[in-house]
């Protein structure tokens, strides 16, 4: 248990610095567009007579500004955001399989293994949106689990 659960936080740490630095990096976007707005304003300031310079400075300096706002709100915190989403879900997964895991190892009853692993579901993911275990062999490629159990019928006996 120590183990996974030891893995599980620093997996947690990497991602969490993951997504703070994006979001550092979208705190600072409108301020390098306010100096891409300085700089376009004082380039046009340097060419105060040539009405040509203040047409080609005006536009640098108004969508530099545009842009910081722009790659900070479209693009860097809806990725850190949706990194965090990604967390949780790997993390949720995580203490699933760690649950069962422990579970399985002191032999629990399999009904009571099974309503314990529901409860970390959402109403919605425990009542129709479950993997069935031939999804599960199919995807993982293990074929020697039966999808069903065996019944010992008469006509198995005497087959065999």
């Amino acid at each position: 248990r120590s183990l996974l659960t030891g893995e599980m936080r620093f997996f947690q740490h990497r991602r969490e610095a993951c997504e703070q630095a994006l979001r550092n990096i979208a705190d600072f976007c409108p301020a390098f567009g306010l100096v891409g707005s300085v700089v376009g304003l004082i380039s046009m300031l340097a060419g105060v007579g040539d009405t040509q310079t203040i047409l080609a400075t005006v536009p640098i300096a108004l969508t530099s500004t545009l842009y910081g706002i722009v790659f900070a709100n479209f693009f860097f915190l809806p990725f850190a955001a949706n990194v965090r989403e990604h967390t949780n879900r790997e993390l949720l997964l995580q203490k699933i399989i760690m649950e069962g895991v422990i579970a399985i190892e002191s032999e629990l009853n399999p009904r009571v293994l099974e309503r314990k692993l529901k409860s970390f579901l959402t109403p919605a993911a425990r009542h129709g949106q479950m993997v069935s275990l031939r999804k599960i062999q199919q995807r993982f490629h293990i074929n020697n689990i039966p999808a069903q159990p065996v019944e010992s019928t008469p006509a198995n006996s005497q087959q065999a």
